[in-house]
């Protein structure tokens, strides 16, 4: 499966992406000040994190096969636990050492999910693990991350731990009610407030005082288990939680305001509140965590978006914006090149919108969709025509930046566009309601064709077209159960490329000017000769899954390989001959993957960097 490989000598330049929303969130706190919480890069969803009591943050390590990972809670001596996800994409239960080291704490079963939520200050941690055939469970896992599963009532199947005290006694839920396990591991159902049905223990004090939410409202309970509602910013009825207590009985969590927005508050020992507020631009806020001084932290939520960003408020009231220092959420993927070097693509934005991009051979960027967040560019031509889609139509961009939409015959509720050529001939799909899409051809002087699928396949589309007209795709059945390969000659005669036996997926994604194409089938990249026949190319070991998304004029052949086991992506080139390369990544990233290829070998696609940042990213030509 290897093949020949050549050494990867190739640089690769830095294309950027449009700066978007940084979102982060604090989630505990220790009386030293140290907090944690996590953040998001546009690499990972999630990257655990650890703030200093000066706001310097620091990543928490997770080894390979781990990924996405989040710090939910940290002890008095420095102990963090959180989760992240295995090598399989399963969350797990995970546990940092003061000295950054990191351990998987068991789980009741190898593919079940779960979580670390809390730990005390003797080290022993709780949260939840998924037992096989049943739903997370409260489980509790002792310094040397030995796990016991906390027991619940007959008939029950659904619980979790939410917090300790550094006596040992457990809070969380039960189905839908909260919940104290003492540290023998006897439980008891708190109770409701009246009227209500449903209620949550997520903090409890070293006394025993429990706070929590029922019915939507903030609540505390005594040590005896007497509940009392605590009181809202609005009204006394207002909505909102209680999300922690201290060892002082002080309490954090939100409220609803008079604009109807949560807002970050805190109780005292006696129930008086506070409204902590939010950061400047911020709409809403939540405290998560509280120390022994009353400093707490949490999040604001973005007035642009729904970014969070992490927030600590000192005993006195003011906030701290602990996301200030993180690296932004940045995003972007370039998809096809021309061969002047301008590149299209998409990049996300603040706000939380995709917008389709034009980059400039010298790395400029053009947003081309500045007022909406509706259109997708999907290929550009050497004039810097672009076509790609707009909702629910596909559409041409004009070297002027006007855009034209691509008519379609009568009756058609959808189209979209995937290819063009130097003469502006536009290939894509289009659909009449509840009907399979058909690959469709849209000519220079905005005429359409239909172009044929194979007998009995139910959907199909054209992917890329070529100077000379020819246009490659696929069919398949229908519910996208199988695909087969495609290329329609200038004429529109169709011909199916074959695929390897008992191949359930084959696609042809791009054509050179001699009518050789590029793609996939049974997960391996597929390069297709003029007469049609197969090459199957060779990938690094160990990959899954693989596809060739681009072809020059030459054969050379560039795409990408996906692994499991947490390995990162690889974006792979192939010289005419076979040879296979593996293109490198960003300085400090990890994966890549190469979208696609001009006529003299500029390669095009994206990376992740040292800042867990994704880029669009160009290999110029060798």
């Amino acid at each position: 499966m290897g093949g020949n490989q050549a050494a990867a000598t190739e640089a690769v330049v830095d294309l950027g992406a449009f700066p978007g929303d940084t979102s982060s969130e604090v989630a505990g706190i220790n009386d030293s000040g140290v907090a944690v919480g996590s953040y998001d890069t546009g690499a990972e969803a999630s990257v655990a994190a650890r703030w200093e009591p000066g706001g310097e943050v620091v990543r928490l390590p997770v080894p390979a096969p781990f990924s996405r990972s989040a710090a939910r809670a940290v002890s008095a001596h420095g102990v963090v636990v959180g989760f992240a996800y295995n090598g399989a994409g399963t969350q797990k239960p995970v546990r940092w050492q003061p000295d950054g080291s990191f351990v998987e704490l068991r789980s009741a079963s190898g593919f079940g999910y779960g979580e670390a939520a809390a730990v005390n200050s003797a080290g022993v941690a709780v949260g939840l693990t998924m037992p096989v055939n049943s739903r997370g469970q409260a489980a509790r896992w002792d310094i040397k991350g030995n796990l016991t599963m906390l027991p619940m009532p007959s008939g029950a199947d659904e619980s979790a731990a939410l917090a300790i005290n550094d006596g040992g006694t457990v809070v969380g839920t039960i189905r839908n009610q909260a919940v104290r396990w003492d540290p023998d591991g006897k439980f008891v159902i708190l109770a409701l407030l009246p009227g209500a049905s449903d209620s949550k223990a997520t903090g409890i004090s070293d006394t025993g005082i429990v706070a929590g939410s029922s019915g939507g409202r903030p609540v505390r309970w005594d040590a005896d288990g007497t509940v009392h509602q605590l009181p809202g910013l609005r009204s006394p009825d207002s909505g909102g939680g209680a999300n922690a207590i201290n060892k002082a009985g002080v309490i954090t969590g939100s409220s609803s305001g008079a604009d109807g927005v949560s807002h970050a508050v805190r109780w005292d020992s006696r129930g008086g509140i506070t409204d902590l507020g939010a950061l400047p631009g911020s709409r809403g806020s939540s405290g998560s965590a509280i120390d022994s001084h009353g400093t707490v932290v949490g999040y604001s939520v973005s007035s642009t978006g729904s970014a969070r960003r992490a927030v600590r408020w000192s005993p006195s009231g003011q906030a701290v914006d602990l996301g200030r220092s993180l690296p932004r959420f940045e995003s972007a993927s370039a998809s096809a090149v021309n061969a002047r070097g301008q590149a299209i693509g998409s990049s996300w934005k603040s706000g939380g919108k995709l917008h389709p991009v034009l980059w400039s051979r010298d790395g400029r960027m053009t947003d081309l969709d500045p007022d909406g967040d509706t259109r997708w560019a999907s290929a550009i031509n050497d004039s810097g025509v672009v076509a790609g889609t707009d909702g629910s139509w596909a559409i041409r961009w004009n070297p002027d930046r006007t855009v034209t939409r691509l008519k379609t015959p009568s009756g058609n509720a959808w189209s979209s566009a995937a290819g063009i050529n130097d003469s502006g001939v536009i290939v894509g799909r289009t659909a009449q309601r509840f009907r399979g899409a058909r690959p469709i051809r849209w000519n220079a002087d905005g005429t359409s064709t239909y172009l044929p699928k194979l007998d009995g396949d139910f959907t199909g589309g054209a992917t890329a077209v070529n100077n000379r007209g020819v246009v490659v795709g696929h069919s398949g059945h229908r519910d996208d159960t199988s695909r087969h390969a495609l290329r329609w000659a200038a004429d529109g005669a169709l011909t199916q490329l074959p695929g390897l036996p008992l191949a359930g997926y084959t696609a042809a994604l791009a054509v050179n000017d001699r009518g050789e194409a590029a793609g996939y089938t049974a997960h391996r990249p597929a390069r297709w000769s003029v007469d049609g026949k197969l090459t199957v190319l060779a990938v690094p070991a160990g990959a899954t899954h693989a596809e060739a998304t681009g072809i020059t004029g030459a054969g050379e052949v560039v795409g990408w390989a996906a692994f499991s086991s947490g390995v990162p992506d690889r974006a792979l080139r192939w010289s005419a001959d076979g040879t296979l390369t593996v293109l490198p990544s960003l300085p400090g990233g990890a994966s890549a993957r190469a979208l696609g290829v001009n006529a003299r070998g500029d390669v095009i696609g994206k990376s992740d960097n040292c800042d867990h940042q994704v880029h669009a990213v160009r290999w110029p030509a060798r």
